[in-house]
């Protein structure tokens, strides 16, 4: 049989992806600036984070549209699992009705950036999903380094245009 007509055999192993790969960081490693984003009744939110991380605990404050808030909690490095409470301290709002509400933000680490869901505490049903990455200098040099290599290895030959 010619070989143009032959069956095609089914493959034995997968070829090696030339993509690099990110690097993985270590979360309890990352103290220091983070940005966020989350959904609020369809609309997404900015959010500007600065952590302290130290043995799986955390500690921290940032802001948003909404205000200024604090957030404290912990993660699982077994598990990835991230779990923040955040409470505002100072918000848009001149009655200042939400300070002190704790928020709960369930996540995870995949070991670039954390997400996962939102929710008041009070009104678990209501609330949406949010991701935060660290957003220090060389983790931001490292990503753009990361999305050119992959950028010029998905182009025709692997070079750029």
């Amino acid at each position: 049989m010619p070989p143009d007509q032959q069956p095609l055999q089914p493959r034995t192993h997968r070829p090696q992806s030339t993509v690099p790969q990110p690097t993985l960081k270590e979360f309890n490693e990352l103290s220091g600036p983070w940005t966020g984003l989350s959904v609020q009744d369809g609309i997404r939110i900015s959010e500007q984070i600065r952590l302290t991380i130290h043995a799986g605990q955390i500690s921290g404050s940032g802001t948003d549209k909404d205000g200024e808030f604090e957030l404290s909690g912990f993660y699982k490095q077994r598990t990835q699992q991230v779990m923040l409470t955040r409470r505002y301290t100072r918000t848009t709002e001149p009655s200042q009705e939400n300070v002190g509400i704790a928020y709960d933000y369930e996540g995870v680490w995949d070991g670039a950036m954390v997400s996962g869901r939102w929710h008041p505490r009070m009104h678990p049903s209501y609330g949406g999903p949010f991701e935060m990455w660290p957003s220090r200098d060389t983790d931001l040099e490292e990503l753009t380094i990361s999305f050119e290599e992959t950028k010029l290895l998905a182009l025709p030959g692997g070079v750029s245009a």
